[in-house]
């Protein structure tokens, strides 16, 4: 027997709510609170990196679950199941510790980071078209801004000093910047969801009026 519907969307919000409890949980262990002065995937080492495993995996769920309570058409969910897998690499493949990152593993590790940070926010916005129009915009403003800071990242990563810190603690300003953004986006679309219009075939339907003459 399917859950209820209802389910989906208290799962959904309860992801939500756990990651903001999660991301204060990894900043209070590794005793390094936001703004960070390490990348944050350094939460990942050592023996309470489960807790950021934990954190990054229930943070990408959010929008599955939510999909799931509200469908839509379009390619969403497959830009969501994207950006999972990729959340789902960076939690299990850990990085190197210290600045440098070079290692094979690594390397794999900021491949799956890369791919959830593009690809969960492309699905959120997709999903927020169908959403109330102040959602939607909510949603383009934060978008908007994850390129811009993404954008730093890539700058900071070359070795530009952007935020006058140095190249590796701009790099994890903007990092650490860049996910406290799409933490909101995932916040907002756990709000703006009970707004977004079904996907046709997905609402409730009336089951057909049967004439009474045979």
């Amino acid at each position: 027997m399917a859950p209820p519907r209802s389910s989906w969307l208290i799962a959904g919000r309860g992801c939500a709510a756990a990651g903001w409890v999660l991301w204060i949980a990894v900043q209070v262990v590794a005793d390094d609170p936001f703004p960070p002065e390490i990348s944050l995937s350094q939460y990942g080492l050592g023996g309470a990196g489960w807790l950021f495993s934990l954190w990054v995996v229930l943070l990408a769920t959010g929008p599955l679950l939510l999909l799931r309570f509200r469908p839509v058409p379009g390619p969403a969910r497959w830009l969501l199941a994207i950006g999972y897998l990729g959340t789902w690499t960076m939690a299990l493949v850990r990085t190197d510790e210290g600045v440098v990152q070079m290692s094979g593993h690594a390397m794999v590790h900021m491949a799956g980071a890369v791919i959830a940070l593009v690809f969960l926010p492309l699905g959120i916005g997709l999903v927020l078209r169908h959403a109330a129009r102040a959602w939607w915009l909510t949603g383009c403003v934060l978008i908007a801004a994850a390129a811009v800071v993404g954008v730093l990242v890539l700058l900071a990563a070359a070795g530009l000093d952007s935020a006058g810190l140095g190249p590796a603690r701009s790099w994890a300003l903007w990092q650490g910047t860049l996910v406290v953004i799409e933490m909101l986006l995932v916040t907002v679309y756990a709000i703006a969801v009970t707004t977004v219009e079904p996907a046709p075939g997905r609402a409730g339907r009336v089951p057909p009026v049967q004439s009474a003459i045979q």
